[in-house]
């Protein structure tokens, strides 16, 4: 990518952009490190978690994670995906709970947990 800046920023876009946001780091191709260990998403998982890390504990709905996938899936669809990356994280963490239902809202926020029970906002 040439040198673009955002046009609401004006900060610098640069194309292989790691994003990291307390305990996992998000990399293309599927890949993502969680408390430090590697671990391989399906794209449409690791498309959920990248959004959801992008947002910084802000909350998305389902229907704009669908358009995030660009409309691979449909917004009812999102919930089973964010039950298999739940399930995933499980497989590291069995008391991970840093994906959060929004209810009401029919969303979901990535919610950094330090430590058990300790919540720090970013």
């Amino acid at each position: 990518m040439p040198n673009q800046t955002c046009p609401h920023c004006g900060e610098q876009l640069v194309e292989d952009t790691k994003i990291a946001y307390g305990n996992i780091i998000v990399e293309d191709r599927g890949v993502l490190y969680f408390q430090g260990e590697r671990l391989e998403l399906p794209r449409v998982q690791h498309q959920i978690v990248e959004a959801l890390i992008a947002a910084r504990g802000r909350a998305l709905t389902r229907s704009y994670l669908a358009e995030w996938l660009d409309g691979d899936v449909f917004a009812q669809s999102i919930s089973v995906y964010v039950g298999r990356v739940r399930s995933t994280f499980r497989e590291i963490d069995p008391d991970f709970d840093q994906i959060v239902s929004v209810r009401g809202f029919a969303a979901y926020k990535w919610e950094f947990k330090s430590g058990r029970g300790h919540r720090v906002t970013h």
